[in-house]
Protein backbone atom coordinates (compact mmCIF):
# COMPACT_ATOMS: atom_id res chain seq x y z
CA UNK A 1 0.00 0.00 0.00
CA UNK A 2 1.10 3.57 -0.69
CA UNK A 3 -0.02 6.95 0.07
CA UNK A 4 -0.07 10.31 -2.58
CA UNK A 5 3.18 11.02 -2.08
CA UNK A 6 5.11 7.28 -2.62
CA UNK A 7 5.14 6.47 0.91
CA UNK A 8 4.63 2.95 1.79
CA UNK A 9 1.81 2.75 3.82
CA UNK A 10 2.68 -0.15 6.98
CA UNK A 11 0.38 -1.08 9.44
CA UNK A 12 2.41 -2.33 12.86
CA UNK A 13 3.01 -5.72 14.16
CA UNK A 14 1.45 -4.72 17.45
CA UNK A 15 0.93 -8.22 19.17
CA UNK A 16 3.12 -9.96 21.23
CA UNK A 17 3.02 -13.04 23.08
CA UNK A 18 2.15 -11.66 26.08
CA UNK A 19 -0.51 -9.35 24.36
CA UNK A 20 -2.01 -12.22 22.30
CA UNK A 21 -4.33 -13.64 24.75
CA UNK A 22 -6.07 -10.58 26.16
CA UNK A 23 -5.77 -8.78 22.90
CA UNK A 24 -7.51 -11.88 21.16
CA UNK A 25 -10.39 -11.71 24.12
CA UNK A 26 -11.05 -8.25 23.29
CA UNK A 27 -11.38 -8.61 19.78
CA UNK A 28 -13.60 -11.20 19.86
CA UNK A 29 -16.16 -9.39 22.52
CA UNK A 30 -15.86 -6.02 20.10
CA UNK A 31 -16.59 -8.51 17.03
CA UNK A 32 -19.56 -10.13 19.42
CA UNK A 33 -20.99 -6.73 19.82
CA UNK A 34 -21.22 -6.23 16.03
CA UNK A 35 -22.33 -9.37 15.12
CA UNK A 36 -25.14 -8.89 17.45
CA UNK A 37 -26.44 -5.11 16.97
CA UNK A 38 -26.78 -6.07 13.40
CA UNK A 39 -28.35 -9.37 14.04
CA UNK A 40 -30.91 -8.42 16.33
CA UNK A 41 -31.80 -4.75 15.06
CA UNK A 42 -31.69 -4.57 11.80
CA UNK A 43 -32.55 -0.97 10.81
CA UNK A 44 -33.81 -2.10 7.53
CA UNK A 45 -36.40 -4.73 6.45
CA UNK A 46 -34.54 -8.00 6.49
CA UNK A 47 -35.18 -9.45 3.03
CA UNK A 48 -34.97 -13.01 1.42
CA UNK A 49 -32.76 -14.25 -0.78
CA UNK A 50 -33.89 -16.36 -3.73
CA UNK A 51 -33.42 -20.79 -2.88
CA UNK A 52 -31.54 -22.33 -5.50
CA UNK A 53 -31.73 -25.90 -6.16
CA UNK A 54 -29.44 -26.95 -3.64
CA UNK A 55 -31.08 -25.11 -1.12
CA UNK A 56 -34.06 -27.00 -2.07
CA UNK A 57 -32.30 -30.20 -2.23
CA UNK A 58 -30.85 -30.47 1.33
CA UNK A 59 -32.81 -31.43 3.91
CA UNK A 60 -33.17 -29.83 7.46
CA UNK A 61 -30.98 -32.35 9.72
CA UNK A 62 -30.75 -31.21 13.32
CA UNK A 63 -28.16 -33.26 14.48
CA UNK A 64 -26.00 -31.13 12.08
CA UNK A 65 -26.28 -28.22 14.61
CA UNK A 66 -23.17 -30.26 16.34
CA UNK A 67 -20.93 -29.46 13.70
CA UNK A 68 -22.32 -26.02 13.26
CA UNK A 69 -21.70 -24.90 16.99
CA UNK A 70 -18.12 -26.56 16.80
CA UNK A 71 -17.00 -22.96 15.12
CA UNK A 72 -16.48 -21.70 18.38
CA UNK A 73 -13.96 -24.98 19.74
CA UNK A 74 -12.47 -24.44 15.74
CA UNK A 75 -11.73 -20.91 16.63
CA UNK A 76 -10.20 -21.75 19.85
CA UNK A 77 -8.30 -24.29 18.48
CA UNK A 78 -6.87 -21.89 15.86
CA UNK A 79 -5.88 -19.15 17.60
CA UNK A 80 -4.10 -21.62 20.62
CA UNK A 81 -2.47 -23.29 18.13
CA UNK A 82 -0.75 -20.83 16.03
CA UNK A 83 2.80 -19.51 17.46
CA UNK A 84 4.15 -17.34 14.91
CA UNK A 85 3.69 -13.62 15.92
CA UNK A 86 3.36 -12.43 12.86
CA UNK A 87 1.30 -14.44 11.50
CA UNK A 88 -1.24 -13.84 14.23
CA UNK A 89 -0.95 -9.86 14.20
CA UNK A 90 -2.00 -10.72 10.44
CA UNK A 91 -4.75 -12.97 11.35
CA UNK A 92 -6.62 -10.22 13.64
CA UNK A 93 -6.38 -7.45 11.10
CA UNK A 94 -7.88 -9.95 8.52
CA UNK A 95 -10.08 -11.36 11.09
CA UNK A 96 -11.27 -8.05 12.03
CA UNK A 97 -12.06 -6.66 8.45
CA UNK A 98 -14.23 -9.37 7.95
CA UNK A 99 -16.11 -9.27 10.49
CA UNK A 100 -16.26 -4.99 10.23
CA UNK A 101 -17.62 -5.23 6.13
CA UNK A 102 -20.06 -8.29 6.79
CA UNK A 103 -21.90 -6.31 9.49
CA UNK A 104 -21.80 -3.43 7.30
CA UNK A 105 -23.53 -5.08 4.58
CA UNK A 106 -26.04 -7.08 7.36
CA UNK A 107 -26.70 -2.90 7.96
CA UNK A 108 -27.32 -1.73 4.32
CA UNK A 109 -28.53 -4.94 3.32
CA UNK A 110 -30.00 -7.33 5.72
CA UNK A 111 -31.06 -10.78 4.83
CA UNK A 112 -33.13 -13.27 6.46
CA UNK A 113 -34.04 -17.23 6.05
CA UNK A 114 -37.03 -18.87 6.21
CA UNK A 115 -36.77 -20.78 9.14
CA UNK A 116 -40.08 -21.06 10.00
CA UNK A 117 -40.35 -23.72 7.25
CA UNK A 118 -37.87 -25.67 8.74
CA UNK A 119 -39.42 -25.86 12.65
CA UNK A 120 -37.77 -27.76 15.65
CA UNK A 121 -39.10 -31.20 15.79
CA UNK A 122 -41.02 -32.30 18.38
CA UNK A 123 -39.73 -35.69 19.01
CA UNK A 124 -35.73 -34.49 18.84
CA UNK A 125 -33.50 -35.28 21.84
CA UNK A 126 -33.92 -33.11 24.71
CA UNK A 127 -30.14 -32.18 24.73
CA UNK A 128 -30.28 -31.39 20.84
CA UNK A 129 -33.63 -29.55 21.36
CA UNK A 130 -32.21 -27.69 24.20
CA UNK A 131 -29.39 -26.43 21.88
CA UNK A 132 -31.14 -25.26 18.83
CA UNK A 133 -33.22 -23.06 21.19
CA UNK A 134 -30.22 -21.70 22.39
CA UNK A 135 -28.84 -21.13 19.11
CA UNK A 136 -31.82 -19.83 17.53
CA UNK A 137 -32.26 -17.14 19.86
CA UNK A 138 -28.82 -15.86 20.58
CA UNK A 139 -28.21 -16.30 16.65
CA UNK A 140 -31.66 -14.52 15.04
CA UNK A 141 -32.35 -15.68 11.20
CA UNK A 142 -30.64 -12.54 10.02
CA UNK A 143 -27.45 -11.71 9.03
CA UNK A 144 -27.36 -14.13 5.95
CA UNK A 145 -25.77 -12.49 2.78
CA UNK A 146 -22.59 -13.61 3.14
CA UNK A 147 -21.79 -16.39 5.59
CA UNK A 148 -19.88 -15.40 8.60
CA UNK A 149 -19.41 -18.81 9.70
CA UNK A 150 -18.16 -19.56 5.85
CA UNK A 151 -15.75 -16.50 5.88
CA UNK A 152 -13.98 -16.43 9.14
CA UNK A 153 -13.48 -20.26 9.19
CA UNK A 154 -12.17 -20.75 5.99
CA UNK A 155 -9.87 -17.26 6.91
CA UNK A 156 -8.75 -19.60 10.02
CA UNK A 157 -7.93 -22.43 7.45
CA UNK A 158 -5.43 -20.31 5.49
CA UNK A 159 -3.23 -19.36 8.58
CA UNK A 160 -1.94 -22.56 8.02
CA UNK A 161 -0.60 -22.06 4.50
CA UNK A 162 1.89 -19.67 6.22
CA UNK A 163 2.71 -21.76 9.34
CA UNK A 164 2.44 -25.38 10.59
CA UNK A 165 1.40 -26.64 7.08
CA UNK A 166 1.23 -30.22 8.09
CA UNK A 167 -2.29 -29.13 10.00
CA UNK A 168 -3.70 -27.65 6.94
CA UNK A 169 -5.32 -31.22 6.15
CA UNK A 170 -7.06 -31.64 9.60
CA UNK A 171 -8.09 -27.64 9.53
CA UNK A 172 -9.27 -27.47 5.99
CA UNK A 173 -11.78 -30.81 6.47
CA UNK A 174 -13.07 -29.68 10.04
CA UNK A 175 -13.18 -26.05 8.90
CA UNK A 176 -15.59 -27.63 5.43
CA UNK A 177 -17.52 -29.67 7.34
CA UNK A 178 -18.51 -26.48 9.47
CA UNK A 179 -19.23 -24.50 6.57
CA UNK A 180 -21.06 -26.56 4.97
CA UNK A 181 -23.15 -27.29 8.02
CA UNK A 182 -24.51 -23.94 7.41
CA UNK A 183 -27.04 -25.92 4.42
CA UNK A 184 -28.62 -28.92 6.48
CA UNK A 185 -28.65 -26.79 9.94
CA UNK A 186 -30.69 -24.27 7.44
CA UNK A 187 -28.54 -21.14 8.84
CA UNK A 188 -28.25 -19.97 5.83
CA UNK A 189 -28.22 -20.05 1.64
CA UNK A 190 -25.66 -21.93 -0.52
CA UNK A 191 -25.34 -18.05 -1.96
CA UNK A 192 -23.94 -17.08 1.34
CA UNK A 193 -21.13 -19.86 1.81
CA UNK A 194 -19.76 -18.66 -2.01
CA UNK A 195 -20.34 -15.24 -0.64
CA UNK A 196 -18.61 -16.16 2.77
CA UNK A 197 -15.65 -17.81 0.74
CA UNK A 198 -15.02 -14.89 -1.37
CA UNK A 199 -14.56 -12.48 1.07
CA UNK A 200 -12.14 -14.98 3.35
CA UNK A 201 -10.51 -15.61 -0.32
CA UNK A 202 -10.17 -11.04 -0.24
CA UNK A 203 -8.85 -11.01 3.75
CA UNK A 204 -6.45 -13.90 3.35
CA UNK A 205 -4.85 -11.73 0.00
CA UNK A 206 -4.96 -8.44 1.45
CA UNK A 207 -3.95 -9.24 4.84
CA UNK A 208 -1.42 -11.56 4.32
CA UNK A 209 0.07 -11.72 1.11
CA UNK A 210 -0.33 -7.45 0.24
CA UNK A 211 -0.12 -5.20 2.78
CA UNK A 212 3.20 -4.59 4.40
CA UNK A 213 4.25 -4.75 8.00
CA UNK A 214 6.24 -3.06 10.43
CA UNK A 215 7.68 -4.41 13.44
CA UNK A 216 6.74 -1.57 16.82
CA UNK A 217 10.08 -0.06 18.52
CA UNK A 218 10.48 -1.02 22.02
CA UNK A 219 11.82 1.58 24.32
CA UNK A 220 13.71 0.45 27.39
CA UNK A 221 15.17 3.06 29.64
CA UNK A 222 16.91 5.65 27.24
CA UNK A 223 17.88 2.95 24.58
CA UNK A 224 15.43 2.08 22.14
CA UNK A 225 15.76 -1.38 20.61
CA UNK A 226 15.29 -0.78 17.29
CA UNK A 227 13.17 -3.87 15.70
CA UNK A 228 11.17 -1.80 12.83
CA UNK A 229 11.25 -2.71 9.94
CA UNK A 230 8.87 -4.29 6.94
CA UNK A 231 7.80 -7.71 6.63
Amino acid sequence: MACSGGRQVTLPLFLTKRLKYPVGALAFFIMYLMYRYTNHHPVFTPRELPMLAIDRMVPFVPWTVLIYVSEYLFFTAVYLVCKDMDNVNKYIYSFFTTQALSCLIFFVWPTVFPRERFPIPDDINPALGTLWMWLRNQDKATNCFPSLHVSTVYLSVYIFRDEQREKLPFFLVWGTLIAFSTLPTKQHYFADILAGWALSMFSYWLFHRKIKYRRVTTQIGNKALQTSHTV
